[in-house]
């Protein structure tokens, strides 16, 4: 009777007014993403005796922006609910990670687009991320409390959401044909943000899902290495990320439930196989 009551307080106390805040100021930095011109910056440096220089833009700029507004934002967000210990900086920082690298992809997604000549799919663009935003956020909120009547909805749209990201994410960073100083760190470091979000449980029992997220990402990266030497797509190269990403971050939540078993390792190792081959096939000739 507790929980219920618990879980009922928790939905009513959403803070709606706070969410369209900050989903307002998201979606004026998208669009501004899209009328401004801001100018582009080489920086460069050697490491470990080869030239290592990049080029940084104004689309980077406003996407890192934007992503430490959703942070705060978000984290305003979370320390409403009643279940949530103001000193578990680390387990709210993980609620940041989905909204804010949504801000990112958007941004990315948007810096593709000719907005004189596609100017209003454009701005449906900006409208489906916000719609797309909005959810997550309020998922993450209700995710917060285990005992929650709508966890679950809400655990599979973000783990769905994820994935989606993750996909996006891998493959862009893939298709620039970064060097793999780069490219690795990159896709790394965003494997490893993901596989927190997926592996997060209860606020008792976050410090092994940050363990375990920096492991992945640390394979990932290395992953990323061997890809490189590969001529591939970057759907391709994206898809392959991501199945080698599922099985890793699946396997790691199996082993948290203390499920893994046998029968869990064949069925991972069915699916990971399957969607090989199926990249394979869809392959360009």
């Amino acid at each position: 009777m507790l929980d219920e009551s618990s879980s009922q307080m928790s939905s009513r106390l959403v803070p709606l007014d706070r969410l369209s805040l900050l989903t307002s100021l998201v979606l004026v930095g998208l669009t501004l993403s899209l009328l401004l011109d801001l100018p582009t910056y080489r920086v460069e440096f050697s490491f470990l005796g080869s030239e290592a220089s990049f080029t940084t833009s104004g689309t980077w700029l406003i996407a890192l922006l934007l992503a430490g507004l959703t942070g705060a934002g978000m984290n305003s967000i979370a320390r409403t609910h009643p279940r949530v210990h103001l000193v578990e900086t680390w387990y709210v920082f993980i609620l940041w990670i989905l909204p804010a690298l949504i801000a990112i992809t958007a941004t990315i997604l948007l810096a593709f687009a000719d907005v004189r000549a596609y100017g209003v799919y454009a701005l449906l663009l900006v409208a489906v991320a916000g719609a797309f935003f909005i959810a997550v956020v309020l998922a993450e909120y209700v995710t917060i409390d285990l005992q929650d009547s709508r966890y679950s909805a809400a655990r599979l749209g973000l783990n769905l959401a994820t994935y989606l990201i993750g996909l996006i994410l891998f493959a862009t960073i893939y298709s620039l044909k970064l060097r793999s100083l780069y490219s690795a760190s990159a896709i790394g470091l965003v494997a490893g943000l993901l596989a927190l979000e997926l592996l997060r449980g209860s606020e008792s029992d976050f410090l092994r899902a940050w363990i375990y997220s920096v492991v992945i990402g640390l394979i990932m990266g290395e992953l990323v290495w061997v890809l490189n030497y590969w001529n591939l797509s970057g759907f391709l190269g994206g898809g392959f990320l991501l199945v080698f990403f599922y099985a890793f971050a699946g396997l790691g939540q199996q082993y948290l439930w203390n499920r893994l078993n046998r029968i869990v390792l064949v069925e991972y190792a069915m699916i990971f196989l399957g969607a090989i081959v199926l990249l394979f096939w869809l392959r360009p000739q």
